[in-house]
């Protein structure tokens, strides 16, 4: 077995962790750039380390993949990349199962620094506070390198625990250097204090010119749905402000790479593979998206989106993607009705709608993907049933020319219960009642099994319960997360144990004077910006109800 701090030739051994599936991972393309960021220096050995089992449950998922004959103690740091909350109870299979101790506060300088970073340390870090050393709070290119430089500059103190160093690197947030008071009574967040120097406000790091550096990964043979495909990121952040998204304010600023920089790459590249997929958090607000397009098409390459935005399908749009190929396009209306999407500030009105599905169905793109939400603020069954009326419609759209050219679309529809998520202007919502949830779940869904070639899925609505605890959740959580991987991960059974009420997490709505778990993040957005929009959707919510 390796020795820690003298294998892999004298570099810094790191294992890259995604605690899921290996598909999923490999299919990450942050995850995938990190790994190049990281394999790039000559003073870095990375090996990336997946569960190799699907489930996600803590206690019976079997021993991440690694080089053979090497344990994950060995490796100087543990880095996991976290994009989703349900993932963090996988981190403590992989500790655990590689003889680490959970929590940061009981290993010792034998063990691994434990970071971690990805989207859910921009939303929350603090359920997992508990078990991990350092949160990388920011965009990883960058950030990577200069919390790298501090670990090289500082090695012998950073593995003697002492990891005072870190905390003068930007975005690096060290939880042991914040202790958080609560309210014996009300049970909120009263003080949180930082012990010098570690700041009082851990600023988000971004890349201010995407230009510099290409987020390009193509997959290799055998990559299931994303099989042939050679994926680039265009954009980053998303200029709409739907008050619900949190990919949308916490990508902010919302930055393009230039048409020039990307064909050049391209071009110097030649990918193999034959699909190109462009991805972004705003991809259809790219400035240059037909020409960028256009010239990806010349080059003899299909195109693939994540999604667009409904108000840029246009009949320029349309034409490039009939000839690209394309047969499922994928949208979001949200909401079925007009009223949540102007609460939620989605900006597109049902003739919009019907316009983007005729455009795509005239050149016989008639497969849609659309995404919706329940459980929203001031929702009523009315609004359920205008889902359903709206599907209804833009099926008989596609039904028009599938009689024209004998082929039959299919659409598939997505169905997720709104959780509201910090660092938008919907965090101070509270989650709507699960039983509420769960009924109006039941009646869409058996609606829609009624009309021909919709397909209607879901997750259950249990685990909207919990991803609503572990994003609204404070330090606290982080027993109950031990818990549920002490139980195998039964959460119902843990819940029943905990002293701690997760409905005070879920359904209470939230102060605007108070204190959250996750305000020493700066983001970038001002939280009066936040809260204005909050502001005016409860009015409008008001509105609904009076």
């Amino acid at each position: 077995m390796p020795s820690k701090g003298k294998s892999w030739k004298g570099k810094v051994s790191i294992a890259l962790i995604y605690p899921n599936r290996p598909s999923v991972g490999m299919a990450n393309l942050g995850f995938q750039t990190l790994y190049q960021r990281l394999s790039d220096r000559s003073d870095v050995a990375c090996e990336r380390v997946f569960l190799e089992s699907p489930e996600n449950g803590a206690g019976g998922a079997p021993p991440p993949r690694r080089r053979p004959h090497t344990s994950l103690s060995a490796f100087d740091i543990l880095a996991f990349s976290i994009p989703f909350e349900n993932d963090f109870i996988n981190i403590l299979t992989v500790l655990s199962r590689s003889g680490i101790p959970l929590e940061a506060s009981k290993r010792t300088p034998e063990h691994p620094l434990v970071i971690t970073g990805g989207m859910t340390t921009f939303i929350n870090p603090e359920p997992i506070a508990s078990f991990i050393d350092a949160f990388l709070i920011g965009e990883g290119e960058t950030l990577i390198n200069s919390f790298l430089d501090a670990y090289m500059a500082h090695a012998d103190t950073i593995r003697r625990r002492n990891l005072t160093p870190l905390t003068k690197v930007g975005g690096v947030y060290v939880p042991r250097f914040y202790e958080v008071t609560h309210d014996p009574l009300r049970g909120v967040i009263v003080d949180r204090q930082a012990e010098p120097p570690a700041p009082t406000v851990v600023r988000k790091q971004v890349e201010k010119e995407l230009d510099h550096f290409m987020t390009f990964y193509p997959f290799p043979e055998g990559a299931s749905e994303f099989a042939d495909m050679a994926v680039i990121e265009i954009n980053r952040g998303c200029p709409r402000g739907c008050r619900f998204c949190a990919a949308g304010y916490l990508c902010l600023p919302f930055r393009n790479r230039s048409l020039n920089a990307l064909l050049t790459f391209l071009k110097e590249t030649s990918p193999a593979q034959k699909t190109i997929g462009l991805l972004g958090t705003g991809v259809s607000d790219h400035p240059d998206l037909l020409p960028l397009c256009r010239e990806i098409v010349d080059m003899g390459y299909r195109l693939s989106f994540s999604s667009l935005r409904i108000d840029r399908i246009t009949e320029a749009l349309g034409d490039i993607l009939k000839e690209s190929g394309q047969k499922t396009v994928t949208m979001a209306p949200e909401a079925g009705s007009q009223r949540l999407r102007d609460l939620i500030k989605k900006d597109i009105t049902e003739a919009q709608i019907l316009q983007a599905v005729d455009i795509l169905a005239r050149r016989d793109i008639l497969n849609i993907k659309l995404y919706f939400m329940i459980g929203l603020p001031g929702e009523s069954m009315e609004d359920i049933h205008e889902i359903l009326s709206l599907i209804r419609k833009i099926r008989h759209t596609i039904l028009a020319y599938r009689r024209a050219n004998k082929r039959l679309g299919r659409i598939t529809v997505t169905i997720s219960p709104f959780v509201p998520k910090p660092g938008t202007p919907f965090q101070w919502f509270s989650l709507m009642d699960l039983s509420e949830i769960k009924k109006r779940l039941t009646w869409l869904k058996k609606a829609l099994s009624k009309e021909p070639n919709v397909h209607a899925i879901s997750d259950l609505p249990k685990w909207t319960y919990v991803q609503a605890v572990l994003s609204r959740g404070d330090r606290r959580v982080g027993a109950l997360l031990k818990r549920v991987f002490e139980n195998g991960g039964n959460w119902p059974k843990s819940f029943k144990e905990s002293p701690l009420n997760p409905d005070f997490f879920v359904y209470r709505p939230l102060g605007t004077d108070e204190i959250l778990p996750w305000d020493f993040i700066d983001t970038g957005v001002p939280r009066q910006r936040l809260l204005a929009g909050f502001q005016e959707a409860r009015r409008q919510v008001a509105s609904f109800q009076g």
